[in-house]
């Protein structure tokens, strides 16, 4: 397994196709983040929209690139419908399998803030409900990578049934979701703990595209893999 995670930390910079693509995502990242933050800066002026709007485009070059590499097909041509049909493929997946999530968090998170437990839960603790969000998540995240990937090769359909899930039962799966968590974790806690400051926030936006490209890469070949327990 350690070379299969070796393999995959190198996989940004191990020929000049993929380090011309790690850079293009870098590029993506930079620019939708300047639009975001130029969006926040003009809220609550409805002129926030023109730049928020305009940030979904890098949004989708990202994905599509990222979205290739979890296909195991390397990056897509920039400008292709098959980058759009990528990105389209990861959004639809996220949907059905991070929305849950994101749900109950929400509504856990607004019912420890206030206090006010439904009758319908009478007995149950703030602590038992945060727990219950907790493996809601992990569930949700430890399933979306397997079914992106299946998805993004296979189509969004084939992401969605059940049989997508079948590589998440493979040992190196497991391993290689540990290693992506750890990657994408630590990248989006850098970029979070540099977001006001700019040369700070711009190697963290390096680190990110980095880790996101390596992640897809492990988890490609973790999927691929299917020797069970």
């Amino acid at each position: 397994m350690s070379d299969v995670f070796v393999d995959a930390l190198r996989y940004p910079f191990a020929d000049r196709a993929r380090v011309d693509g790690t850079a293009t995502c870098l590029v993506a990242l930079l620019v939708g983040g300047t639009l975001l933050r130029l969006a926040a800066r003009l809220w609550p002026d409805l002129t926030f929209l023109a730049p928020a709007l305009a940030a979904v485009v890098p949004l989708v070059v990202f994905l599509g690139l990222v979205g290739g590499v979890l296909a195991g097909d390397g990056f897509p041509p920039l400008a292709t419908t098959e980058t759009l049909r990528l990105a389209g493929r990861v959004v639809g997946v996220a949907a059905v399998y991070l929305l849950p999530a994101a749900v109950t968090v929400v509504a856990v998170g607004y019912v420890t803030a206030t206090g006010s437990i439904p009758a319908v839960l009478t007995g149950v603790t703030t602590a038992m409900l945060a727990t219950v969000a907790l493996l809601v998540t992990v569930v949700c995240a430890y399933l979306f990578p397997a079914a992106t990937a299946v998805s993004v090769h296979e189509g969004l359909r084939a992401g969605l049934r059940r049989d997508a899930l079948r590589g998440a039962a493979s040992g190196t799966y497991f391993f290689a979701w540990v290693g992506a968590a750890v990657l994408v974790v630590l990248a989006w806690s850098a970029l979070a703990a540099t977001i006001s400051r700019s040369v700070a926030a711009l190697l963290a936006l390096g680190w990110c595209a980095y880790a996101h490209v390596a992640a897809a890469a492990l988890v490609a070949e973790g999927v691929g893999r299917t020797t069970l327990w």
